[in-house]
């Protein structure tokens, strides 16, 4: 019934057959030595995702997959497979103008839509598969906004990420794997002495050389311990937001009991005669007591005002990257009232009543789902954030020209006993952990005046990264992707998500070990592979970990029984927790979203292990730079002997995480 939970049966159901879709046998062609063995073309069956999850989506393509090649380090699509790529339609969609509030009449044509759209990134920290609203089992009704936008926009179902939240930032700035840059597993903190190596020009340098205004919001988490780590110097016009993994939501202390506030503002000014740049920067004190995604909010709707009212405003980049739902040890997650409306406030009755039906024999699941309202509470809070964005956008008369993507930066953390759980379920595991449950996020795309009315309310089964944001922002802001440092890993996937390709990308690099010389058969905590090609994914020397469903039981789950978390990579020292084991996976994430059936054991799939292996120690032997060293010796220096260098200037600035001039790392 409307306004009424699923049945969680009916429920999990319907997320098993959403995570499945068929396969398509592919041919693939993959270089780099004779090591990777040709099994991989014959066996890997690879499938671009493009047939439909269920009957009412559009119909999938029967396109021919890439043909690629190698040209000895980097897989590299040459062509399209011979004729069987649907091709775009010529008629365009009418885009619909706006003046003031209301929709007056059909004036354009897509053909008449500027070259450069504005485009907003909305990122959800930490918000897992079972959390979006049309994948929820429990809390469905938490998202709606996001439910009836992704209606109208292209639902993303192999949309990746990295494991956490710094990891994951490195690859959506940059557009590179984290193993190019040294942050395969590398979570920052308030006193790291590490940033993002100065030689990545980052995704808003990228757009403002495209003449785009960039604006950024929320939060940052890959470098602030020197001035040039800063948002504001890595290409943002604007910045306000926190440094740290995780603050309260109100009182914004770092939420690594650090003991300091984190919130920062900073923005970057011309001199008079405009040759030099200045950045500035200060603490956010007078932000102080504000709901953060409140904040977030109302400074983002001040911010499209003020810009739009120039007739002559550039096209914006702006990425809103909100703390919720992070929950890990945040204080005060609970919105204020004024952030929910009276749909949202009823739905929690509905849910308090769930609550209660459980009744007090289900210990474990009762504690879960009283943290796990609180969740709900929050994701309310920032469907509200994204309605209030949107309209915003059409207040100003730029909906019509702009394009929304809407990610999370990683999977979910389900572990209630710290603060207000994220869930994964069906997908295995948690944040911090290279399954599905931890890389598999939730994205969608909205742009009314930019996708073809055949793909609203699509869904794209191709693979895509965080990397490939990058690429397709750049492309569709009118820069040529191929103008990029040839390191860059992301490829355009605009065309493909809108239908009018198949899926450019074959290959997740997602983990590798450090070392340059490492061979398979070194079983340290250090040394993990994470990789998928085609269907298949490959994870060597990975902490065995479960399933965190958010249905009722006898034998609910507790936070002791995720491993994932207690046994993070450590490419520092070796880690001794115990009740770590580390094994070795081969999955069909196709065929087995849920990750199953290990077939690492399996005698039919030796050839394609043994290439796949052989793949992975390529990449590493062919890694460009020493990041992978560097990064660690620059971390050492803030986590051995006590440093008064960081505690100095935070105090120095009333007591908030603020640059400390450490040496930056080029």
């Amino acid at each position: 019934k409307k306004g009424q939970p699923k049945k969680m049966s009916d429920s999990l159901t319907d997320m098993e057959s959403t995570l499945q879709e068929p396969s398509n046998s592919k041919r693939w062609i993959i270089g780099g030595g004779s090591a990777l063995a040709l099994s991989l073309v014959a066996i890997l069956g690879y499938s671009n995702q493009t047939s439909g999850i269920n009957s009412h989506l559009n119909s999938p393509h029967s396109g021919g997959p890439p043909v690629v090649v190698s040209d000895g380090n980097d897989i590299v699509r040459l062509d399209e497979a011979q004729g069987n790529v649907v091709k775009s339609h010529s008629t365009r969609p009418p885009i619909v103008e706006s003046s003031g509030n209301d929709v007056v009449k059909i004036t354009k044509t897509l053909s008449s839509v500027s070259s450069s759209p504005n485009i907003f990134l909305f990122t959800i920290d930490d918000m897992g598969w079972n959390d979006m609203g049309y994948n929820s089992g429990d809390i469905s009704e938490a998202t709606p906004y996001m439910k009836s936008l992704a209606k109208k926009g292209i639902t993303l179902t192999h949309y990746y990420s990295q494991p956490s939240c710094t990891p994951s930032r490195v690859t959506m700035m940059t557009g590179k794997f984290a193993y190019r840059n040294g942050f395969q597993n590398h979570e920052l903190l308030h006193n790291d002495y590490t940033g993002v190596p100065l030689s990545n020009k980052m995704m808003p340098e990228h757009m403002k050389e495209l003449g785009y205004a960039t604006l950024g919001f929320g939060k940052w988490n890959i470098g602030h311990c020197n001035s040039r780590y800063l948002p504001s110097a890595r290409g943002f016009d604007h910045f306000l937001g926190y440094l740290c993994p995780g603050h309260g939501y109100s009182d914004h202390n770092c939420g690594t009991s650090a003991g300091y506030r984190d919130m920062i503002e900073g923005w970057a000014t011309k001199s008079k005669d405009g040759t030099t740049t200045n950045y500035e920067w200060t603490n956010g004190s007078p932000y102080l007591g504000t709901y953060d995604t409140l904040l977030y909010r109302e400074e983002t709707q001040k911010a499209l005002r003020k810009h739009f009212s120039d007739d002559d405003a550039k096209p914006m980049f702006m990425w809103l990257a909100h703390h919720g739902i992070h929950g890990e040890y945040d204080s005060d997650p609970i919105p204020p009232s004024e952030l929910l409306t009276s749909n949202n406030k009823e739905y929690l009755k509905v849910l308090k009543k769930r609550l209660d039906d459980a009744g007090s024999e289900q210990e474990g699941y009762s504690q879960f789902f009283k943290m796990r309202m609180i969740t709900a509470s929050v994701l309310m809070s920032l469907d509200n954030s994204l309605k209030n964005l949107v309209e915003t956008i059409e207040d100003v008369g730029q909906l019509s020209n702009s394009i929304i993507f809407v990610n999370s930066d990683n999977g979910a953390d389900p572990d209630y006993t710290q603060g207000h759980p994220g869930n994964n379920f069906p997908l295995r595991s948690e944040k911090f952990s290279y399954y599905e449950g931890g890389v598999r996020v939730p994205a969608f795309v909205y742009g009314p005046g930019h996708i073809p009315i055949k793909s609203e309310g699509s869904t794209y089964h191709g693979m895509m990264h965080h990397v490939d944001l990058l690429t397709t922002f750049y492309s569709l802001g009118g820069g040529d992707y191929g103008d990029l440092d040839s390191d860059v890993d992301g490829m355009d996937q605009w065309a493909a998500i809108k239908g009018d390709t198949s899926s450019p990308r074959t290959e997740l690099v997602l983990n590798l070990p450090r070392s340059k010389t490492w061979k398979m058969g070194e079983q340290l905590t250090s040394e993990g592979i994470a990789l998928r090609i085609g269907n298949y994914k490959l994870l060597h020397n990975h902490v065995n970990d479960s399933w965190f469903s958010s249905e009722p039981g006898k034998n609910f789950h507790t936070g002791d029984e995720m491993m994932a978390a207690k046994c993070q990579y450590d490419f520092y020292t070796i880690s001794t927790t115990s009740g770590c084991v580390f094994d070795s996976y081969l999955f069909n994430v196709l065929d087995d979203p849920s990750e199953k059936t290990n077939l690492w054991y399996d005698s039919d799939y030796t050839d394609l292990k043994a290439s796949m292996i052989a793949h992975a120690e390529h990449l590493a032997a062919a890694q460009l730079n020493d990041y992978g060293k560097i990064i660690p010796e620059y971390y050492e220096r803030g986590h051995g002997e006590d440093d008064s260098t960081y505690t100095d200037a935070f105090q120095a600035h009333g007591d908030y995480v603020v640059p400390f001039d450490c040496d930056v790392i080029h």
